[in-house]
C-alpha cells in the first residue's frame, strides 16, 4: 500500500480478491499485503488471476467462453481444519471435502481501495463456473468459464435421458404398454406428452407406470418393438425464441434464472423474431448444439456479459444510425489498430430447409424437409468475380405453416453479410474502458478507407469481444448491412406479422393460419397474408377456397392480403349424357374488413357445361375452371355408328374443358351433337352458375391493387 508523504494520507490502490463457492460454502482470498484493507475478511494467499474474454459468435450460438484462473498459495489451517498440535493444508483438505466442486462459483474482483478502506462500490464483480483444481505443495490454481459452460453438450442435454423400457413386446398395432422399472412413469414422465420407441413416435397418457398410446406420430411408422426398447420422453416446443432458449438453459443446463434478463430477452424476441418456433426433439441433444441451431433459424446470438453477471440476447439486425466514433487521433493506443478480412463470413446465398417430416431423422436428411427457400444477392455474387458463398440452414425449429419465419431468417444472413465483413483489434486506455462485448460504435482511422471516395469514413462495427488488463483490449467487426429485397418482404418491419403461403392449399382459414404461427393480434400490427407465386390455393367443396377468419375490428390497418398466386373456387362439374352440370364455388369470403394487393387471380369457379344430344348421338358437357379442376361429363357416343367422337374435357385452374362432340354417318341424313364448354372462372354456363369470386358478407375491402378478379363480388 502506497503512502502520500506530502499529504500524510493513503492513495486509491488497484485491489483484486475472490470468492469460491462450493457446497454453500463461500470462502475469500485476497492479495497478500502489508496491510490488509479495513473492511474486508479475507485469506489473504491470493497470488495472482487471469482473465481471458468471452467472443460473440456471430453466426449464432454461445461462441468462445470467457475463462479465468486464480492461483493461492497453500496454507496451514488450525482453526478449521486441523487442531494446533495436528494442522492440515488447507487446500488439500478443501479439495477432501469438495471432491463435486465442478459447478461451483468462481468470483474475481477487480477495483480499488481508497486509505486503505474497502467498499464494495468500489469493486467489479465477475463470476464464473469452475472447471479444474489443481495443486502444488506451494500453492493451488482454480480455473473457470462463465456460466455459458453449464450449457455445454457434455454437461446438458435435452430432453433428459429416459429410464423407461418396456416391459414386454409390443406389435405394430398395439395401443398400451407397461414400463419397468416400477415407479419409473411418475419419477420420468408427465401425464401426457410424446414419446420415442426406435424410429417410431408415440402420442401418450399416463396412470403410473401405464401408458396409452396413439401410434405413428409426426410421419413416423407403427412398427414392432421389444421387451427393454427405451421408451424416450420427446420435448416438445411451440413457444417464443425468448421462452424456449430460457427454458433450455434454466431446466435442462441448471444455469441460475438471475443470471438472464428475461425481459431484455423478450424484448428483443418480440421486436425481432415475433412468432411461434415449434420442433419436436426425440432424443438428447447437447443443449449448446440446440442453441446454435435456434441462432441460425432466428439469428441472434447469446453471450456472457461479466459486468452485468447475465447472459445477454442480441438479435441479428441493422447497426444503429449513431454510436461514438473512435479514431487513432483520440483514441486507439498507437500501433494497437490491426484490420484482417474475414472473408468465410460472407454470404451471397441462403439455403433454408425447413418443414421437418420426421423428428427422428438426422437434421441434414434434405429429403425429411417439405420446403425449401432460397435468397440470393446478385449484387454480393457479381462484386466478388461471380463466386457465390453459400449458407445452408435445415431447421427443425421452422414448421411448415411459418415459411415467413425462413424468409426472414434468409434475409437477415444474406443482408447482414453479403459483403465480406472486416475485423479490427485495438486497444484502448483506461478512460474508453466502458466500450465493451455487443457494443456498437463507428471506427474511424486510416486503415479503412471508403471503397467509392478512397477517403477515411465512419465504419460500423460490433465489439465482439473485450478484456481487461493493462490496457483494454477489444476484437470487432465490421457491421454491414444490405439492401432489402423485394421477395424479404419488409421482414425487418418490428410491426409487421407476416404469413406466407404456398404451394396447393385447401379450404384455408386465414386466422387458424395466424394464431399457428403468432401467439396474439395487437392493434398495432400489420398483419400480411402473402399467397405467393406458386400458391394455389382452392376448395374441394362449394365453400369458400380462403375465409379470413375474424380479426379485430380495432386493427389500426385492415389485414392485408397480397395475393401473387391463384385464389379459386371449385370448379363445376360437366353434364354427363342425361345429367345435368354443377355450379362453381366460391373464391374468396370475408370476415374481416381487408386490404386487397393482386397480382394473381381471384375467381369463382366456373360452372360446368351442359350436355347436348340429338338422334343417335350425345355430347357430355366440359368441366369448369377452378381449384380441383371441373370433372368433365361422361357419355359422348354416337351409339356404335360411324363417325367422329371426342370427349369432353377436364377444366384447368384457369379455363373451362371443352365440350365432347359426337357425331354419326349413318342413316339418311348424318346428326352432330357438341356438348357445352365448362365455363371459365367464375363464368355460369346455361344449366349453372358460375361462382362468386368475393364474397364481402358486410365487410369492406380497400383496393390498393384490383389486378385480375374473375366472378361477381357479393
Amino acid at each position: 500500500m502506497a503512502f502520500d508523504t506530502l499529504r500524510g494520507q493513503y492513495t486509491k490502490e488497484h485491489f483484486w480478491y475472490c470468492e469460491v463457492e462450493v457446497n454453500s460454502n463461500t470462502y475469500r482470498f485476497c492479495e497478500n499485503r502489508y496491510t490488509l484493507p479495513v473492511g474486508l475478511s479475507a485469506i489473504p494467499t491470493m497470488t495472482g488471476q487471469t482473465m481471458s474474454p468471452a467472443r460473440i459468435d456471430l453466426g449464432g450460438g454461445l461462441g468462445v467462453r470467457a475463462t479465468a484462473s486464480v492461483s493461492m498459495n497453500e496454507h496451514q489451517d488450525y482453526t478449521i481444519y486441523g487442531t494446533a498440535s495436528a494442522p492440515v493444508r488447507f487446500w488439500a483438505n478443501w479439495r477432501a471435502k469438495n471432491a463435486g466442486y465442478q459447478g461451483g462459483r468462481l468470483s474475481i474482483y477487480s477495483g480499488y481501495i481508497e486509505n486503505n478502506i474497502y467498499s464494495t462500490d468500489n469493486f467489479q464483480r465477475r463470476d464464473y463456473v469452475i472447471e479444474s483444481f489443481s495443486m502444488t505443495e506451494k500453492g493451488v490454481s482454480l480455473t473457470a468459464k462463465d456460466t455459458l459452460k453449464l450449457a455445454s453438450n457434455d454437461r446438458a442435454k435435452a430432453p433428459q435421458k429416459s429410464a423407461g423400457k418396456l416391459s414386454a413386446d409390443i406389435i405394430d398395432t398395439t395401443t398400451s404398454i407397461t414400463l419397468t422399472p416400477a415407479g419409473v412413469g411418475a419419477s420420468g414422465y408427465p401425464a401426457s406428452g410424446f414419446g420415442r420407441m426406435g424410429d417410431e413416435v408415440v402420442s401418450f397418457t399416463r396412470s403410473g407406470d401405464n401408458f396409452t398410446i396413439v401410434r405413428s406420430q409426426y410421419t413416423t411408422l407403427a412398427i414392432e418393438h421389444s421387451q427393454n426398447d427405451e421408451f424416450q420422453l420427446c420435448l416438445q416446443y411451440s413457444d417464443s425464441l425468448a421462452d424456449i432458449a430460457y427454458d433450455l438453459l434454466t431446466e435442462y443446463a441448471g444455469v441460475p434464472a438471475a443470471q438472464i434478463d428475461k425481459s431484455q430477452w423478450d424484448s428483443e424476441s418480440d421486436l425481432y423474431f415475433p412468432g411461434l418456433y415449434e420442433t419436436l426433439i426425440t432424443e438428447p441433444i447437447g443443449v449448446s448444439d440446440l442453441l446454435k441451431e435456434l441462432g441460425e433459424s432466428a439469428p441472434h446470438y447469446l453471450f456472457w456479459d461479466e459486468r452485468v453477471n447475465k447472459i445477454i440476447m442480441t438479435a441479428v439486425k441493422p447497426p444503429p444510425d449513431s454510436s461514438d466514433v473512435y479514431t487513432p487521433e483520440a483514441n486507439f493506443l498507437s500501433g494497437s489498430v490491426s484490420v484482417k478480412d474475414k472473408t468465410a463470413m460472407r454470404v451471397s446465398t441462403v439455403i433454408v430447409n425447413f418443414g421437418q417430416k420426421d423428428p427422428t431423422e438426422k437434421l441434414d436428411e434434405i429429403r425429411n424437409y417439405k420446403q425449401g427457400y432460397i435468397r440470393i444477392t446478385p449484387t454480393s455474387i457479381a462484386k466478388y468475380g461471380g463466386i457465390q458463398a453459400y449458407k445452408v440452414i435445415n431447421s427443425r425449429w421452422i414448421n411448415n405453416s411459418n415459411r415467413a419465419a425462413a424468409i426472414r431468417l434468409a434475409a437477415k444472413w444474406g443482408r447482414r453479410f453479403q459483403d465480406t465483413p472486416r475485423e479490427v483489434s485495438f486497444s484502448l486506455d483506461a478512460k474508453d474502458g466502458a466500450l465493451w462485448t455487443g457494443d456498437p460504435l463507428f471506427i474511424n482511422s486510416d486503415l479503412v478507407l471508403d471503397e467509392t471516395t478512397g477517403n477515411r469514413y465512419d465504419m460500423p462495427v460490433q465489439v465482439i469481444s473485450a478484456g481487461e488488463s493493462k490496457a483494454y483490449k477489444y476484437t470487432a467487426i465490421e457491421h454491414g448491412y444490405g439492401i432489402e429485397l423485394p421477395e424479404d418482404l419488409d421482414s425487418d418491419d418490428p410491426n409487421q406479422r407476416l404469413v406466407v403461403l404456398a404451394g396447393n392449399i385447401e379450404n384455408i382459414n386465414l386466422r387458424a393460419e395466424y394464431d399457428s404461427v403468432y401467439p396474439d393480434v395487437l392493434d398495432t400490427y400489420d398483419i400480411v397474408f402473402v399467397f405467393d407465386s406458386s400458391c394455389v390455393t382452392g376448395s374441394t367443396s362449394l365453400t369458400e377456397a380462403v375465409n379470413t377468419g375474424s380479426f379485430p375490428g380495432t386493427l389500426a390497418n385492415p389485414i392485408k392480403l397480397d395475393v401473387r398466386g391463384l385464389i379459386l373456387g371449385l370448379g363445376g362439374t360437366g353434364a354427363s349424357t342425361g345429367g345435368s352440370s354443377t355450379a362453381g364455388g366460391l373464391g374468396l369470403k370475408l370476415a374481416a374488413n381487408i386490404r386487397l394487393v393482386n397480382s394473381g387471380i381471384i375467381g369463382g369457379g366456373g360452372a360446368g357445361g351442359e350436355d347436348t344430344s340429338s338422334v343417335g348421338v350425345q355430347a357430355a358437357g366440359g368441366g369448369g375452371a377452378g381449384y380441383l379442376n371441373g370433372v368433365a361429363g361422361t357419355g359422348t357416343n354416337n351409339n356404335g355408328s360411324a363417325g367422329i367422337v371426342t370427349q369432353a374435357q377436364d377444366g384447368t385452374n384457369t379455363s373451362g374443358g371443352s365440350g365432347g362432340f359426337a357425331s354419326s354417318t349413318d342413316g339418311f341424313e348424318p346428326q352432330e351433337a357438341t356438348g357445352e364448354d365448362g365455363g371459365g372462372l367464375g363464368d355460369s354456363t346455361s344449366g349453372s352458375a358460375g361462382g362468386a369470386a368475393i364474397d364481402r358478407d358486410g365487410f369492406t375491402i380497400t383496393y390498393i391493387t384490383t389486378g385480375d378478379i374473375r366472378g361477381s363480388i357479393l
